[in-house]
């Protein structure tokens, strides 16, 4: 295996994963049953929604940005935020940490920071998505029926959500009196998590429940578009779980790993050749309407490879 090299494993590792997964489930529903799927759904609905979710995502995703880096970096403008996330749109889909990469070198090259501080800010923006997405999954759990699997995944949610909001107040409340979190010594990738006041949460929190909420809504008619019928408190439930095993990474993008999950939660509201196709038209959507918002940004692509080059010299 030497020969083969171990960076080289490590990209065609998750590939592997994602081809062992979307076999797996073809194995339930067929390459035919899913093509056939695909040419029922009503496309002339799903992908005006898609175009406008894409669009008020971007809008809300750089607005975040620009306040994040703003307020813990250095001073961000919503141009160069939007400029920013454009950017990343050609790198997260071949891999989320490559576009987590772009954003921090980004930042270093065109404001000098250092990249410890950055990622300290987006593992904080990490943290409020973390918390809306538990929040969304525990307010759709307590709007289901009750049964013994639904009590179960209730309490491990609010415990999940409860120990974010705990250490979260302990941050926020308790950081004056810790000495070390402002010393020199302190783990930099907690410098955000020191700074941070009540108001900084409360403005991201605000700005990510926009945008995951929009995301269920986005899911219900993109569904529906697809002849799945799923009520509003189960995606409230379910989408949370689905965005973060697509999140795993396990294999690029969530492929493989999301559209099983997508059949897990929505087999008892559609054909499973129906689901798995909207599953599997889901990310190329995405890539494609993220494709003119990056195209308008591709300029600081350039910028970008000859400022990675200079550093790695």
């Amino acid at each position: 295996m030497a020969w083969f090299g171990v960076s080289r494993c490590k990209r065609v590792l998750p590939w592997l994963v994602a081809a062992a997964v979307l076999w797996f489930l073809f194995r339930d529903v067929s390459v035919a049953e899913s093509l056939a799927a695909l040419r029922a759904a009503n496309l002339r609905r799903f992908v005006p929604v898609t175009l406008g979710v894409i669009g008020l995502w971007f809008l809300l995703e750089s607005a975040a940005f620009a306040y994040l880096f703003s307020r813990f970096n250095a001073p961000l403008s919503w141009q160069e935020a939007r400029s920013l996330r454009g950017l990343t749109y050609l790198l997260t889909p071949i891999n989320w940490n490559l576009g987590t990469g772009a954003i921090i070198l980004h930042l270093r090259r065109s404001k000098q920071v250092p990249a410890l501080e950055s990622t300290s800010s987006l593992l904080f923006y990490g943290w409020m998505d973390g918390i809306v997405l538990s929040a969304m999954a525990v307010a759709g759990l307590l709007s289901l029926p009750w049964s013994a699997r639904i009590e179960m995944i209730r309490l491990f949610a609010c415990a999940v959500l409860g120990a974010q909001i705990v250490i979260l107040a302990a941050f926020l409340l308790g950081k004056s009196r810790w000495r070390w979190l402002h010393s020199e010594r302190a783990p930099r990738v907690l410098r955000t998590h020191g700074m941070a006041t009540a108001r900084d949460v409360l403005v991201l929190l605000s700005i990510r429940a926009i945008y995951l909420g929009f995301f269920i809504l986005f899911f219900w008619a993109g569904l529906s578009a697809f002849h799945v019928s799923v009520p509003l408190p189960h995606l409230a439930a379910s989408v949370p779980v689905i965005l973060m095993v697509g999140g795993l990474p396990v294999t690029p993008g969530g492929l493989g790993t999301q559209q099983a999950a997508m059949l897990y939660f929505f087999s008892s509201y559609g054909v499973p050749a129906h689901i798995l196709a909207f599953g599997l038209a889901l990310p190329v959507a995405f890539v494609l309407s993220r494709l003119p918002i990056s195209m308008l940004y591709l300029r600081d692509l350039g910028a970008l490879r000859a400022a990675r080059a200079a550093a790695e010299a």
